[in-house]
């Protein structure tokens, strides 16, 4: 009897531990579907926005092209008002318009093509030619002129309103990329494991630190980002590096707070950010010095750090020099870090701060853009160069350069840029320097003379390296700038 109760008690503590485990088994499904649910409707919500603005930025590319040059309706319209206006009421007008009507025509547009191809006045040296088959040259020609005139302005002005529009295109189309790659990053996140989660859970539990969910991101599997919404007992703050350590051991790989992320976990529960420790370092020195006689300088320069492990320097010279120069650089790093920061990459970056200034009324703001980008995880470096001057890249015991051939920012319609990839190691630098610097040394073959300098100076640190090399520049200036100078230096160092 005693056998069977034991016999009984067991088979329904096996039952109920069933019942549970289907019940916390059910309950864990219910939560990966609904997390699934709400992941999914607004990935694909962020993705028709995306569709939206492809298909908008269509209806602008399938506008008409630029015309070079008047079309044979321009042609047409403009006899006809010269037509009307002088030929009307000329006793003439039936023998030249009707009865020789292609001869007239001919002739016309023959002097309408010399002259556009010559740039000669229609009213000069033509008269007498015209004469000979028209009575009234004279007023004839100066309408034709006028007419001719005002056509050619139209033509400008329909060429820059095309202009605009593409622009507006082709920002259309970069935002449409970019909520696509917001779409396939934000959303493509998910739990950490149970297991995982429950130990983590107890072991910031002992450091005050009360967690209640764990993200993960993986779209880099060698750079996960972590996501942790924590805080701590009352009246107790935690350092978040504390709780990176903990990260750190749980993902066997170091894992440091993120660069905006908060420092100190307090009793409020607050989303932290965790991301993998870059493997290199990038410290930076700039050497500047303004034009002689200008107050400001035409170059504006910018550092910044992402969150991916990026490191940028980035460096534009507007046109000329003064405050104006000055205004036009310093509109286009503005924009370029407002850009990268947000998320965009540097290529959308660069093209849509290159529709905006073509969109301006003025259409006389240039700027060029030299831009890098090093990868503090693998040590690859990518330099971006917009009408840029050029960038030297030092190793060991060499140097190599960097050039470029495009045209600044806002010049042509269509924007040329040159990218290339470079593989650094710890101790490489690398200098970036305006086009004033290169002007400052003597001979033709400045950029060699540029690399001897380099060459020559014995330093470790960023900040001596631009200094002495400016110094060096202006030596043989007798230290008086002739236009506005600026390097900067980057140092690639392994932590």
């Amino acid at each position: 009897m005693g056998e069977f109760i034991i016999a009984v008690l067991i088979v329904s503590v096996l039952w109920i531990a069933w019942d549970v485990l289907k019940l916390v088994l059910g309950e864990s499904a219910r939560e990966d579907a609904a997390a699934a649910v709400a992941k999914e409707p607004g990935r694909e919500q962020m993705l028709k926005y995306s569709q939206s603005f492809f298909k908008l930025s269509e209806t602008f590319r399938r506008m008409p092209e630029k015309k070079e040059c008047l079309s044979q309706q321009d042609i047409e319209d403009m006899f006809r008002m010269v037509k009307g206006k002088v030929c009307q009421n000329c006793p003439q007008c039936a023998l030249c318009w009707q009865e020789n009507y292609y001869k007239t025509y001919r002739r016309i547009y023959s002097l309408l093509n010399s002259i556009e191809e010559e740039g000669e006045e229609l009213n000069t040296g033509r008269q007498e030619a015209f004469g000979e088959f028209c009575v009234n040259p004279r007023e004839f020609l100066n309408e034709l002129d006028m007419a001719f005139r005002q056509a050619k302005i139209n033509l400008t002005w329909s060429n820059r309103l095309l202009e605009n529009r593409a622009a507006v295109g082709e920002q259309l189309y970069e935002t449409g990329l970019t909520l696509q790659h917001v779409a396939d990053t934000i959303y493509d996140v998910e739990q950490l494991e149970r297991s995982v989660l429950q130990e983590l859970r107890l072991k910031l539990k002992f450091r005050g630190v009360f967690v209640k969910e764990v993200w993960i991101s993986e779209n880099d599997p060698e750079r996960p980002e972590i996501f942790m919404n924590a805080r701590t007992k009352k009246g107790r703050c935690v350092p978040t590096k504390e709780v990176a350590e903990v990260l750190s051991e749980a993902c066997g790989r170091p894992i440091v707070p993120g660069k905006d992320s908060r420092m100190i976990v307090n009793k409020e529960y607050a989303t932290l950010m965790f991301v993998t420790e870059p493997e290199y370092c990038l410290l930076n020195g700039v050497a500047r010095v303004t034009k002689d006689g200008e107050l400001v300088s035409g170059d504006n320069f910018a550092f910044l750090s992402k969150e991916n492990g990026q490191a940028v320097m980035s460096l534009a010279d507007g046109m000329g020099s003064g405050f104006g120069a000055c205004q036009e650089s310093e509109l286009v790093i503005e924009l370029l870090e407002q850009f990268l920061d947000a998320g965009f990459c540097k290529e959308t970056a660069v093209k849509m701060i290159h529709s905006a200034m073509m969109m301006q009324n003025s259409g006389q703001i240039f700027s060029t853009v030299d831009l890098c980008t090093v990868d503090l995880y693998s040590g690859e470096c990518e330099l971006l160069k917009v009408g840029a001057s050029t960038t030297f890249v030092k190793r060991q015991d060499w140097v190599e350069s960097v050039t470029s051939t495009s045209l600044p920012l806002g010049m042509l319609q269509n924007i040329d840029y040159e990218c290339t990839k470079k593989k650094l190691n710890s101790g490489d630098f690398i200098i970036m320097i305006s086009d004033g610097v290169l002007d400052a040394l003597p001979g033709r073959n400045s950029q060699d003379m540029m690399k001897e300098l380099i060459l020559q100076i014995k330093t470790s640190n960023a900040r001596d390296m631009a200094r002495k090399l400016l110094e060096q520049v202006l030596s043989y200036q007798q230290s008086r700038a002739s236009d506005d100078m600026t390097i900067l230096v980057g140092g690639l160092w392994k932590k």
